[in-house]
C-alpha cells in the first residue's frame, strides 16, 4: 500500500512577510511602550498646540514673537545648566547594574545637577543685570523673570530619565501628561487675565508640578546615598561631550530665532517662524517616542556590534519612510490646516514650516545613528557633529535671514540639520563597521 507524500508548502509570499514584519513591529512596538508614550506625547504636544492656538487669540502675532524669543533662550539655557549630567545618568542607570547603584546614580544627578543649575542660573540673571542684554528692556525683563524656570526645567528632566532607564515607560508619559494638562489651564488664564507678562510669571508652574509628581513616583529611589566625588567624575565625564552635543543641537533653532530678531528687528517675523517651529516640533513626536523607547535596548547591544548596526538602520528607514508620508500629507493640507487653526492671517507659516519639515525628515533618518553613537560613549563626535551643524546654521543664517526673513531662518536650520544627520549615519557608520570587526577577530581567535 503506498503512501502519499505531503504536499510541499509554498513559501510566503512578499504580501504575507510584509504582514509577518507589521505584527512583529506592532508586538514590540506595544512590548517596549511606544504606543502609550506616542499618545502621551501627542496629548502633550496637543496641549501645547492647544495652548497656543488660545495665546494667539489673547495675543498679538508680535507678543507671540516676543514669547517664543525669551522661551527659546530658556530652554537653552535648561538644557545645558546640568553640564550633561542627566544625560549620563540615564546611560549608566540604563546598564544591566542592580537598584542600589540606579538609587546612587539618581541621588549624585539630583545632588550635583542642582548645585550647576543653580550655579548657572545664578550667573544667568548677573549676565542680564550687569551687561543690560538684550537692548529691548521689555524682553530683558521677561528674560529675568523665567530664571527660576531654568533649575526646575533641568531637574524635572531627572525623574524622567530614570523612569526610561528602568523601562517604566508608561508611568513617565503619564505624569507628563497630567502636568502638561495643569499648566494649560494655568497659562492660559494668567495670559488672559494679565497678558503676557501673566504667561511668563506662570511659565514656571508645569517644571515645578511635575518634578514634585515624578519625585513621588520614583519615591522608592530616593532614599538617601552620599554623593561621592568619583561618580561625579564619571558622569561629568560622559555628560560634558553629551550636553555640548545637545547645546549645539538646540541652539540651532535658537540661534535662528535671535539672528532672526536681530538681522530683521520684527517680532512679528519671529511669531511668523513660531508657527512654522511648532508644526515642525509636532512631526517629531513619532522620532522622539521611538528613540525614548529604543535607548535603553539599543545600550544592551553594544556589546553584538552587528545587531545593533542591523537594528540602527532598521529604526531610520522606519522612520525615513513614515516622516515621508507625514510630510506629503503637509504639502497637500498644511496652508488649509493653519488657516483653520490660527487663520488666514497666520497661513505665511505654511512656508516656513514646509522647510522645518524637511528637517526633520533628516532628523528621523539621523537620530538612531546618533544615539547609537551615544550608548557606544562616543560623545565627541556627536558634539563635533553638532558644532558642525551650528556653524552651517549661522554662516547660512546671515547670508539667508536678510533676504528671506522666516523663510531663510528656517533653511538655515535645514542646511544645518541636513549636515549634522549625514556626518551622524557616516561616523556610526563607520564606529560600527570597526566594532563588527573588533568583534569578529575575538570570537575566531
Amino acid at each position: 500500500m503506498s503512501v502519499e507524500s505531503p504536499e510541499p508548502v509554498a513559501a510566503p509570499g512578499r504580501w504575507q512577510r510584509l504582514v509577518a514584519h507589521a505584527r512583529t513591529d506592532a508586538r514590540r512596538l506595544v512590548t517596549t511602550g511606544v504606543p502609550h508614550l506616542f499618545v502621551a506625547l501627542a496629548f502633550t504636544q496637543g496641549i501645547s498646540l492647544i495652548r497656543r492656538v488660545l495665546l494667539t487669540g489673547i495675543l498679538t502675532l508680535e507678543e507671540l514673537g516676543q514669547m517664543t524669543y525669551v522661551t527659546q533662550i530658556a530652554d537653552l539655557i535648561a538644557i545645558g545648566a546640568d553640564l550633561g549630567i542627566t544625560t549620563a545618568v540615564l546611560k549608566f542607570a540604563a546598564e544591566p547594574v542592580d537598584d542600589r547603584r540606579r538609587r546612587e546614580l539618581y541621588i549624585a544627578g539630583f545632588v550635583w545637577s542642582g548645585t550647576s543649575c543653580l550655579c548657572i542660573t545664578l550667573l544667568y540673571v548677573l549676565a542680564l543685570a550687569v551687561l543690560g542684554l538684550p537692548a529691548d528692556a521689555q524682553l530683558r525683563t521677561y528674560l529675568l523673570v523665567v530664571a527660576p524656570y531654568i533649575p526646575l526645567a533641568a531637574l524635572a528632566r531627572i525623574p524622567l530619565v530614570l523612569m526610561q532607564a528602568v523601562r517604566d515607560i508608561r508611568r513617565s508619559a503619564r505624569y507628563t501628561a497630567i502636568t502638561q494638562a495643569v499648566s494649560l489651564v494655568l497659562l492660559v488664564g494668567a495670559t488672559w487675565l494679565y497678558g503676557l507678562p501673566g504667561f511668563f510669571a506662570t511659565l514656571i508652574v508645569a517644571p515645578a508640578t511635575n518634578l514634585a509628581l515624578l519625585l513621588f513616583a520614583t519615591r522608592g529611589y530616593l532614599g538617601w546615598i552620599r554623593p561621592r566625588l568619583v561618580v561625579l567624575r564619571q558622569l561629568l565625564s560622559f555628560g560634558f561631550f553629551s550636553v555640548l552635543a545637545n547645546l549645539a543641537g538646540f541652539a540651532n533653532v535658537t540661534l535662528a530665532v535671535v539672528i532672526l530678531k536681530s538681522l530683521t528687528g520684527s517680532d512679528a517675523a519671529v511669531g511668523i517662524y513660531s508657527i512654522g517651529l511648532l508644526v515642525a516640533n509636532a512631526t517629531r513626536l513619532l522620532p522622539m517616542s521611538l528613540l525614548q523607547t529604543a535607548f535603553p535596548y539599543m545600550s544592551g547591544l553594544v556589546g553584538e556590534p552587528a545587531r545593533l548596526r542591523r537594528r540602527m538602520w532598521e529604526l531610520s528607514a522606519k522612520q525615513a519612510l513614515v516622516l515621508a508620508g507625514v510630510f506629503v500629507l503637509w504639502l497637500l493640507a498644511g496652508r488649509w490646516g493653519i488657516t483653520l487653526v490660527w487663520g488666514a492671517g497666520k497661513a505665511a507659516g505654511f512656508e516656513p514650516g514646509t522647510i522645518l519639515m524637511l528637517a526633520v525628515v533628516c532628523f528621523g533618518i539621523s537620530s538612531p545613528a546618533g544615539n547609537t553613537l551615544l550608548a557606544l560613549g562616543r560623545v565627541r563626535l556627536n558634539f563635533l557633529f553638532g558644532l558642525t551643524q551650528l556653524g552651517v546654521n549661522v554662516a547660512a543664517s546671515f547670508a539667508l535671514v536678510p533676504r528671506y526673513g522666516a523663510c531663510g531662518a528656517a533653511a538655515a536650520v535645514a542646511l544645518g540639520q541636513l549636515t549634522e544627520s549625514t556626518l551622524s549615519l557616516l561616523g556610526a557608520s563607520a564606529v560600527l563597521r570597526r566594532a563588527v570587526q573588533r568583534h569578529s577577530r575575538k570570537s575566531t581567535a
